[in-house]
């Protein structure tokens, strides 16, 4: 699924209950997609976890996995408020350099997605998730390890429209979630981060953020980040 919050086009309860679905970008490069969302608007951080909560504990319909995408459009032109090549990519740990084997590694989830921090190693279960940032000197790295826990409040509420907006939306209203869902059940400082299951996760994933600004970011303000595939953990 792209850019599901390009002009609000999507919400996540009518995502989370597409069958097929195996990707969505959680990371797309073009200025006008909305990844942080807004105050009335799901992030794509939020979403996916929201998407992950009801799709795994409630729906039955499998993981998704988070890609990062450029979706350039301008390849001359470089510069904020264009859309340049570069800005999110996947990494997979593929067997071979064929089509074949890139795609099957990225069904089976073996590769993560990033707009700038890389990652020299990637291993997990479902005991244990931990990975290793490929470090640049003067910059530091959080690691969230992220996901949902059994017995989750999984009640939401409209975000409703500001007053201060003029004309009347045209696209579903978005729903906010408890803070149950994708929770922060750990940080980590430093270019070496794991976690260990506690074993009532419904999944957990690693979402890599680093202190360095993105160079020709697609908003201002932008840092290298990085997103690892989540990692089903309770049997449900």
């Amino acid at each position: 699924i792209n850019h599901p919050n390009f002009r609000w086009g999507i919400t996540v309860e009518e995502l989370m209950k597409v069958e097929r679905q195996k990707f969505f970008e959680v990371y797309n490069g073009h200025p006008g997609v909305e990844n942080n969302g807004d105050p009335t608007h799901l992030s794509m951080d939020a979403m996916w976890d929201a998407m992950l909560t009801f799709r795994l504990a409630e729906l039955k319909l499998g993981v998704v996995y988070g890609v990062g995408v450029d979706d350039s459009h301008h390849y001359h032109d470089i510069k904020l408020g264009k859309s340049n090549t570069g800005r999110g990519w996947v990494m997979v740990r593929a067997r071979h350099l064929t089509p074949e084997s890139i795609v099957r590694a990225m069904e089976a989830g073996d590769f993560y997605s990033t707009s700038g921090v890389v990652l020299s190693e990637v291993k997990s279960s479902a005991k244990q998730i931990a990975v290793t940032i490929q470090g640049e000197p003067g910059v530091t790295y959080t690691t969230q390890f992220i996901g949902t826990r059994k017995g989750f409040d999984g009640r939401s509420e409209l975000m409703p429209a500001p007053a201060s907006e003029k004309q009347p939306r045209r696209t579903l209203p978005h729903r906010r979630y408890s803070k149950d869902i994708g929770a922060v059940l750990a940080e980590v400082k430093g270019t070496s981060a794991s976690y260990t299951m506690k074993g009532d996760e419904i999944y957990v994933r690693a979402k890599i953020i680093s202190s360095k600004a993105k160079v020709n970011g697609s908003v201002a303000d932008e840092v290298e980040t990085a997103w690892t595939q989540p990692v089903v953990v309770a049997k449900q």
